[in-house]
């Protein structure tokens, strides 16, 4: 039982950033709901696109000049055309969105930034797992952290019901606790769905 109190302390105080981060974006679903009224900001900058390159070599070549290692590695959807067969890339990353288009003739790029909120920012850290593989390592860690705190989770979840089943079950305060709590969650389930 010692083992168990151990292990059930330890899962929380590892999921509880995570817990946070979540409950956060719950309670600020309100704010990422509102249209993002800052204009963004458009910027030229002088580039040259070598002969030969692939639109994915000038893509991966225009986020390393602007830094933007959060928005890597880039994938296939964020390189695109438009009307006028100009390069056009969406940088979307958890600080926000660059929209660069490719003005090869004039050998310069023209690049939109759109910072998130910081509810959007955070929104972008929930959704993250494991299953993300970002070229940036602060945002794999993050991803890896938070994969982990899910698992620290119902590691929580479910040494909390042994305890419960070891040592209070003829408790009144626990039966009536456990049967609150589950139809809570079975009324909360079914009212956001």
């Amino acid at each position: 039982m010692w083992l168990l109190r151990k292990l059930h302390t330890y899962a929380g105080l590892l999921t509880f950033v995570n817990l946070a981060v979540y409950g956060i974006v719950g309670l600020s679903v309100f704010w990422l709901r509102q249209p993002d009224r800052a204009a963004p900001v458009v910027r030229d900058q002088n580039f040259t696109v070598q002969p030969n390159l692939t639109d994915r070599q000038v893509a991966e070549q225009i986020c390393s000049q602007l830094h933007l290692s959060l928005a890597t590695p880039v994938q296939q959807f964020a390189i695109q055309h438009d009307s006028a067969n100009n390069l056009l890339l969406d940088f979307r990353h958890a600080n926000g969105r660059d929209r660069v288009t490719v003005l090869e003739a004039e050998h310069r790029i023209r690049i939109e930034t759109s910072r998130n909120t910081l509810a959007r920012y955070l929104y972008t850290l929930h959704e993250t797992t494991g299953v993300f593989h970002s070229g940036d390592w602060r945002m794999q860690l993050w991803a890896d952290y938070n994969e982990f705190a899910m698992w620290s989770l119902a590691a929580m979840i479910v040494s909390g019901f042994a305890m419960f089943l070891a040592s209070r079950w003829g408790s009144a305060l626990a039966q009536v606790s456990l049967g609150a709590g589950c139809v809570l969650f079975a009324a909360l389930y079914f009212w956001t769905r």
